[in-house]
């Protein structure tokens, strides 16, 4: 999951580390420290090997 502000260069995503729980959290954080808009994009799910 990538969280991206629509008025400044703000992001957070899954893919650097973070749980899915943190980035919703940094994101509700970001919106009430500024009140920008904050929109959310589904990362691809894990490719799942099969033996």
């Amino acid at each position: 999951m990538c969280k991206y502000c629509l008025e400044c260069d703000w992001q957070i995503s899954t893919a650097d580390g973070y749980t899915e729980k943190e980035v919703s959290e940094k994101a509700i954080e970001h919106f009430v420290e500024t009140g920008h808009t904050v929109d959310s994009l589904r990362l691809p799910p894990p490719v799942v090997l099969e033996n």
